[in-house]
């Protein structure tokens, strides 16, 4: 089960950095092609749009558990042959979900490609071995460019497959390409060198005390989890803002407005470089700032299409770096861990995008736009929560220090 590799942490090469994005991109985008294909996916099985939209619930919770329990098997499999397995996987399901015949079979696939999905958070714990110390937030901040592309572009290139050649096209497509992909992993990606000798079993059994033993993974968990559920809420209910009267657009308007999120996406190197000189800590708090300032000026900028346009790129690249900033602090706890660490980083997550996308609609029915924007000011207030208590601590014991080297002195000179 263990594989000694040719894993290098020295050196990775722009390309493969390239193809390590293009795969996180690619995958990823499973999760959400669904989103814009409800409405014709009820047409052809003959259900109401409000029934169909438990395949995109169910995607994201397929996607939750193979953060839970497919991720942490990194730290025990090689992790070339485990993407490999799964990107195979993918293929068989895409086809399923293509050949989908009712609801029912669509719900039962759409869990399954949720499942496997978690190609990205395999790739990235690889990418963070590989790179040596001081370029690794260089590196996860370009490999994030992948997965912000896949997560925000799925949705506009599926509704336009989706318009001129049907939605089975859109599964068909992605199976395409993910076969493609298998080709350059198989050629191009190292193979990773083998951590820990032990059972799956006592592996899934190890991830409760490594959440509770590491403060640093909590402290992360809960900053992105609170940055992504603003983010969440924001995505989720842009359709709505964009059908009132200030706007009277379509929902195709939110696919546009989700081309500037990509273009904030290619922010992510820059806070890449930014941990990897002023430290994560730094990049992290920078980027709550952004998307905290972002909300504030959306509760009246909301309403002006070139402020709303603006908030929604500083939004995406406050968050999306603070992925990066998060995950690679949660990274220096340890290279035998990474898998687990990044699974159950994730899973908090996906459940804060979960919250805001819940909370979101909420706040939408009773407040409408104002009342999105407060909840979301909300979120982020409480990710900055995690960094107060730690800097209290730290001044707490520089001050101990000082009095007592004060009473110290004092004691000496009587």
């Amino acid at each position: 089960m263990i594989v000694k590799g040719s894993e290098k942490t020295s050196h990775i090469s722009k390309g493969l950095v390239l193809l390590m994005a293009t795969v996180c991109g690619l995958t990823v985008a499973n999760v959400y092609l669904n989103q814009t294909l409800l409405v014709s996916m009820s047409v052809s099985f003959h259900v109401s749009a409000a029934s169909i939209g438990i395949i995109a619930t169910l995607a994201q919770i397929g996607y939750a558990l193979g953060n839970l329990f497919i991720v942490p098997l990194g730290d025990i499999f090689e992790r070339k042959k485990l993407i490999l397995i799964l990107l195979f996987a993918i293929c068989i399901v895409l086809a399923l979900n293509a050949l989908s015949i009712n609801k029912t079979w669509m719900m039962a696939t759409s869990l399954a490609l949720g499942i496997v999905t978690v190609v990205p958070q395999i790739i990235v714990p690889l990418a963070a071995n590989i790179a040596s110390d001081h370029n690794r937030g260089k590196v996860l901040g370009n490999v994030a460019i992948g997965l912000v592309c896949g997560i925000l572009g799925a949705r506009l290139i599926s509704g336009f497959i989706d318009v001129h050649f049907g939605w089975r096209m859109v599964y068909w497509t992605s199976a395409v390409a993910t076969l493609f992909m298998i080709l350059l992993v198989y050629v191009y990606f190292p193979k990773s060198k083998g951590g820990n000798a032990t059972s799956y079993k006592h592996l899934l059994m190890s991830l409760g005390p490594l959440f509770i033993k590491e403060r640093g993974l909590q402290q992360a968990c809960v900053s992105q989890g609170m940055m992504f559920a603003s983010f969440s809420a924001f995505w989720t209910t842009l359709v709505f803002l964009l059908h009132t009267h200030s706007y009277s657009y379509g929902s195709d308007m939110v696919g546009v407005i989700g081309l500037v999120g990509i273009a904030g996406a290619f922010a992510t190197p820059v806070i890449g470089r930014l941990i990897d000189t002023k430290g994560a800590k730094f990049a992290s708090l920078l980027c709550m700032s952004i998307s905290l300032l972002a909300f504030i000026g959306l509760i009246r900028g909301g309403y002006w299409l070139p402020g709303l346009i603006l908030g929604a790129l500083l939004i995406t690249v406050g968050t999306q770096a603070n992925q990066v900033a998060c995950q690679f602090t949660i990274f220096q706890l340890g290279e035998e861990k990474r898998s687990r660490l990044n699974g159950l980083y994730m899973v908090s997550t996906f459940l804060g995008g979960s919250l805001g996308s819940y909370v979101g609609l909420l706040a939408w029915s009773k407040w409408e736009w104002d009342g999105v924007c407060a909840i979301a000011i909300l979120m982020i207030a409480i990710s900055f929560c995690p960094l107060i208590p730690m800097n209290i601590s730290k001044k707490m014991n520089i001050s101990k220090k000082t009095i007592g080297n004060l009473m110290n002195k004092k004691g000496s000179n009587v």
